[in-house]
């Protein structure tokens, strides 16, 4: 009874998202898991101790949004939004070519930047700005972020989320991030023929199909690659890799490139890398403010304001504004997405937090959840995958999914004898696939997108991220079984 209770929020999560709406799902989800919060023995003080991370991990995510919307109306009203939907023109005369290069490559740079869900504050307005539909936008974004989400900003899922609690040495850590590059490949490749049939449906049937795969190649090689060597930045150099192929193989003789209008974005992404790169800037950012042992409860969390994303696009949109004389900033716009998010977001968040705080004296429902699915035996590596799915649906980070499940993962490997390398590998990719489903994701995106409708963006993207998922348990089971 206790694993069908534990397996209860999920459940209404995704079916009444589909069924109803998201915003219903969560209210309604977040007050059954309160009810089973109790019931698995917490007292008050944890439950408010839970709320209260909650919302801060709320705040977090609504200062990324707030200042994704601040960016994205400066520069609309100054004109270079305008000016970017135009200026790859000159690359190639389809407009498909040039949808497919900037999902994939922005996504994949701006994941590989900053994390914290950066790409679906960013690349779905640009798209959008370029005439396709927003819910289009919006799902691609997200189902290419399951494969950038990999290495995340500058290689954290794997390094903090898997080396540092599982107690890795150097050369699993490489075994792990090259075979879980290799399988998020091959996923990704799959839930290329998902993301065809997407955009036929919004924009109509593709041109360009062999050309598309081959841009997906140019990144995902290369990708591979350094995944093995420098998976901290795996996903940056990737996707620069994949946007200097492309050019070379796209650009026609005389034609010009119009790169001043995405200066902004340039400067953006140079002040998100920044800290990356000059370790004293990241020690002085990493400043936080702890929050111990919550109300008595004994959960902790902590608040970086100045790790996220908020102040450069603070930064880039104030300068911008400055630059060309914006009359305003147009704060009210970016407040109205933040009231609108917050509603849906919140709760949501609280579910995830309370299904990992539940059970003082007994295993919480995420741990209930573990147990079941490591009972399956030889047949565990084929639903391995779907814990990672599982984790980052619920929490909103491959990061985080990987340190609440992987150390199941690597208890349930050493007691069925299967290889923890592989394992691992296939709760690092489902992990990192989840993000396309996660509705934190979705909210924030969608939001910024001015999308209402959060229920069509997860039913778009459920089939091609769960069949990803099944497609890396697959092969990470016939793996086993050929070594």
């Amino acid at each position: 009874m206790a694993y069908v209770l534990a397996l209860l929020p999920i459940a209404l999560l995704i079916v009444l998202s589909l069924l109803r709406s998201v915003k219903e799902a969560v209210l309604v989800a977040a007050g059954v898991t309160s009810g089973l919060f109790f019931y698995w023995g917490a007292d008050l003080s944890r439950f408010i101790g839970t709320v209260a991370v909650a919302a801060v991990t709320s705040l977090n995510i609504l200062m990324i949004v707030f200042g994704a919307a601040f960016l994205y109306n400066i520069m609309d009203k100054s004109g270079l939004i305008g000016q970017i939907s135009h200026s790859l023109d000159g690359l190639h005369p389809s407009r498909e070519i040039r949808f497919f290069l900037l999902a994939i490559c922005l996504t994949a740079f701006f994941e590989g930047v900053a994390g914290f869900g950066t790409p679906g504050a960013i690349v779905p307005l640009l798209l959008i700005a370029m005439g396709f539909n927003a819910v289009l936008s919006v799902c691609v974004v997200l189902l290419f972020d399951g494969l950038a989400a990999l290495f995340g900003a500058v290689g954290t899922p794997v390094l903090i989320g898997l080396q540092l609690p599982l107690g890795l040495d150097a050369a699993q850590l490489q075994q792990i991030s090259l075979l879980s590059a290799g399988l998020g490949v091959l996923a990704a490749g799959a839930m290329l023929l998902f993301i065809f049939r997407l955009f036929a449906r919004y924009q109509g049937p593709l041109q360009y199909k062999g050309t598309v795969v081959l841009l997906y190649l140019f990144f995902a090689l290369p990708f591979c690659l350094l995944a093995y060597w420098v998976p901290e930045l795996a996903t940056v150099l990737g996707a620069l890799s994949m946007l200097l192929l492309s050019i070379l193989f796209l650009r026609r003789p005389g034609s010009r490139l119009e790169l001043a209008p995405w200066l902004p974005y340039g400067l953006l992404a140079m002040l998100l890398l920044l800290p990356k790169l000059y370790n004293p800037l990241s020690r002085w950012i990493g400043w936080d403010i702890g929050l111990p042992n919550l109300f008595g409860s004994g959960i902790s969390t902590s608040f970086k304001p100045l790790q996220s994303p908020l102040i450069p696009f603070l930064v880039v949109g104030l300068g911008v504004a400055l630059y060309k004389r914006i009359p305003s900033l147009y704060l009210g716009d970016a407040l109205q997405k933040i009231l609108r998010v917050v509603v849906v977001l919140f709760p949501s968040i609280l579910v995830a937090q309370l299904m990992i705080n539940s059970g003082q004296t007994q295993p919480s429902m995420i741990g209930h959840i573990s147990e079941l699915l490591s009972g399956l035996g030889s047949a565990y590596p084929l639903l391995a995958p779907f814990i990672g799915v599982i984790g980052a649906f619920i929490t909103g980070s491959t990061t985080i999914s990987n340190v609440v499940f992987g150390a199941s993962q690597l208890q349930t490997a050493q007691l069925l004898g299967q290889d923890p390398v592989v394992l691992l590998s296939l709760q690092h990719t489902g992990a990192a696939v989840g993000n396309a489903i996660c509705l934190f994701n979705i909210i924030a995106a969608a939001s910024i997108a001015n999308l209402q409708n959060y229920k069509e963006v997860l039913a778009r993207n459920l089939l091609p991220a769960l069949s990803a998922a099944g497609l890396a348990g697959v092969l990470g089971w016939a793996l086993l079984l050929w070594w």
